[in-house]
């Protein structure tokens, strides 16, 4: 089965499989009715209706079946420089494959697609962030680790009601 592009009628879906990968990930996505996926949902609606720099792709049935698999890709922008002189390079993220459809390459089959799609746009230069269980799949498909290693910073709200700063 050869991956699609997302359709509107898949957001549903989309926010389903975004709650399967954050279980696999060891974060407890919560109930069906947790807030964040009314936003997940809006996001995804954005990014599939009003921005041409990202794509998703998926694996299933047709719009609004159980999809198996999805994945994303989106150009970032950076400082040009020698291997990179219009500064864009292309950041795959969001790729995650049921529980039971596991092994069967749909991952494979999304990262091969989306490598595709921004080599197809100039993109020569593909980053993400891989999880142990996904690390097999990139390693695959050509990934290496980074030049630099990835950190993070997380900036703690006080107050996460009040909103952010004025």
């Amino acid at each position: 089965m050869q991956p699609r592009p997302a359709e509107v009628a898949d957001v549903p879906e989309l926010v389903r499989l975004r709650a399967v990968a954050l279980d696999s990930l060891g974060t407890d996505p919560g109930p069906a009715d947790a807030p964040w996926r009314e936003a997940a949902h809006g996001w995804f609606l954005e990014r599939l209706t009003g921005r041409s720099d990202v794509y998703c792709l998926v694996v299933g049935g047709a719009p609004g079946e159980p999809l198996l698999a999805t994945g994303m890709a989106w150009i970032t922008h950076h400082l040009p420089g020698p291997r990179r002189p219009d500064g864009r390079r292309g950041y795959l993220d969001g790729i995650v494959t049921d529980t039971t459809a596991r092994g069967q390459g749909h991952g494979r089959r999304i990262v091969d697609a989306l490598v595709a799609l921004l080599g197809g746009l100039g993109i020569r230069h593909v980053q993400l962030h891989a999880s142990a269980d996904g690390e097999p799949v990139y390693r695959a498909a050509g990934f290496t680790a980074g030049r630099y290693p990835g950190m993070d910073l997380f900036i703690e709200d006080p107050d996460p009601l009040s909103g952010p700063a004025s």
